[in-house]
């Protein structure tokens, strides 16, 4: 029932921004959960759901996948990734987190705190029988649950989903190696728009350095798997290293703009005093 709840909010909030069928970003999506879900189906928890795939033309960079198989991506995902590979990993994750029941995992620990919760606050109550005590109690009590529990929790499940997604995607013949390149390219983005950046135990979600150098470190068996599978092949240079190669010089270059945008704007607003001449 909650999910179908949950659906529905989504459906009503971006009915009118959902891309038809016969688009191609939709159809790109498709093709990609239907080959991830095609290479996996000797997995139970995948075969056993059907697909259905929503593109929001939003430039939100985002997407899941509710317990039920429904697919939702927003065009600002499509933006962001630079090639096939690294929107087959990115949908592998995504996917990683229904058939690992996460949901279901996070709604068991939301109720397992409530009830510490609950027991916390009585106590709080019979000690001290006061309305103002009681609220503070329980204000602490909630910024506890949240960075000690909650948060450190959603960053486990993600980790588990990018290892499981990996491997989704080394078994559709996916190069498995630009998954840790979309995470340095989230990175440099972060980097030359000079977003702040929260330290990770603030954070639902791994940093994006850290996701990136946890891939790396999986990419070797991810791509025994490919070979398991009997994968072509991957040809040319590794992605990584093309990244590497690159990033000093955009950054190089993107520091360079900003630094003429500066001049620009000073020199602009720099007036000339005649009065004196």
């Amino acid at each position: 029932m909650a999910i179908n709840q949950f659906l529905f909010q989504w459906m009503d909030k971006y009915e009118s921004k959902m891309l038809p069928e016969t688009d191609a970003r939709y159809q790109v999506v498709k093709r990609v959960v239907g080959h991830l879900s095609e290479s996996n189906k000797d997995i139970p928890q995948v075969s056993a759901l059907t697909w259905a795939i929503h593109v929001v033309d939003e430039p939100e960079v985002n997407a899941f996948v509710l317990p039920n198989g429904e697919v939702f991506v927003f065009t600002g995902l499509l933006n962001a990734v630079s090639d096939i590979h690294q929107l087959s990993f990115i949908l592998g994750h995504e996917i990683a987190h229904a058939v690992l029941e996460h949901a279901i995992e996070k709604a068991s620990l939301v109720h397992f705190l409530d009830f510490l919760s609950l027991i916390f606050l009585t106590m709080i109550w019979a000690i001290c029988p006061h309305d103002i005590l009681a609220v503070v109690g329980q204000r602490i009590q909630s910024k506890l649950q949240e960075f000690i529990f909650d948060r450190p929790y959603s960053r486990t499940l993600e980790t588990e989903a990018d290892k499981v997604g990996l491997q989704f995607a080394a078994k559709a013949c996916v190069d498995v190696r630009a998954s840790s390149v979309f995470w340095q390219r989230m990175e440099l983005v972060e980097t030359m728009k000079g977003e702040p950046r929260l330290p990770e135990w603030l954070s639902t979600h791994p940093s994006h350095e850290n996701r990136a150098e946890h891939l790396d470190r999986l990419i070797p068996e991810a791509l025994k798997i490919r070979e398991r599978c009997n994968c072509p092949s991957l040809s040319g240079p590794d992605p990584r290293l093309i990244f590497r190669l690159n990033r000093q010089h955009l950054l190089e270059s993107y520091r360079a703009q900003e630094s003429q945008n500066s001049t620009n704007q000073d020199l602009s607003k720099t007036e000339v005093d005649f009065s004196h001449t």
